[in-house]
């Protein structure tokens, strides 16, 4: 991100800070936001165990937030957040009028389900990207264009794969619905974890291709 010590940053689904943290420290100004008040409290417990005062909280959804509510910022950033806003243009009006400069935006990219995409291949069962409930990158590309923004677009590669306590432990966290399989799937995604995830020094389990795979879409105002 291109940001600089006069600048203020709208971070829109700041979560508990990951990005916003490190951002404080770079800017004048945060306004920080996210519809989650567990994730808010711990973004305020982390702004005071740093010592950092230029961040301002506010519990809000993100398809709420007007120009006329926050004021204008220099940048506004949307990291892993958008995904699940469904008034996808009329969002991305609001923050184009806040933004006086910059607009960044990060999204799954078409990689991220690589790992589960193979084991439905391998059971000859076809994975229904609609029920990821979220709109892919490259239709928020098209949405852009057709509102006369021509952003960039860049894939963030994610070198640290998923990791786990052992082959139970990916059937229940991994991310795949075990409620839409049989149990007869079930005892095949069992065998297919434990056939094809690799032990690590650590005594963990994971796979080269089962990790997160991000897009980066961002203009200049």
């Amino acid at each position: 991100m291109r940001v600089s010590k006069e600048d203020s940053v709208l971070d829109l689904g700041c979560g508990e800070g990951t990005i916003t943290i490190p951002l404080a420290k770079k800017v004048k100004k945060v306004t920080a936001i996210d519809s989650s008040k567990k994730m808010l409290e711990i973004l305020e417990k982390k702004c005071e165990k740093e010592n950092i005062a230029n961040v301002e909280i506010i519990k809000q959804n993100l398809e709420d937030v007007t120009l006329k509510q926050v004021g204008k910022h220099d940048i506004v950033l949307l990291s892993r957040s958008i995904n699940g806003i469904y008034e996808i243009t009329e969002t991305i009006n609001h923050i184009n009028n806040i933004a006086n400069k910059y607009v960044y935006i990060t999204l799954f990219g078409p990689n991220s389900w690589k790992f589960e995409k193979s084991f439905y291949e391998s059971i000859d069962k076809k994975f229904d990207e609609h029920r990821l409930d979220f709109a892919p990158y490259n239709y928020l590309f098209n949405i852009l264009v057709s509102m006369k923004i021509y952003p960039n677009v860049e894939n963030l590669e994610t070198k640290t794969s998923r990791t786990y306590d052992s082959v139970e432990d990916a059937m229940e966290n991994g991310r795949l619905d075990l409620n839409s399989f049989t149990e007869q799937e079930k005892t095949k995604l069992h065998d297919y974890l434990k056939e094809n995830l690799i032990r690590t020094k650590n005594n963990q389990l994971k796979h080269p291709e089962d990790k997160a795979d991000w897009i980066l879409i961002w203009w200049k105002k």
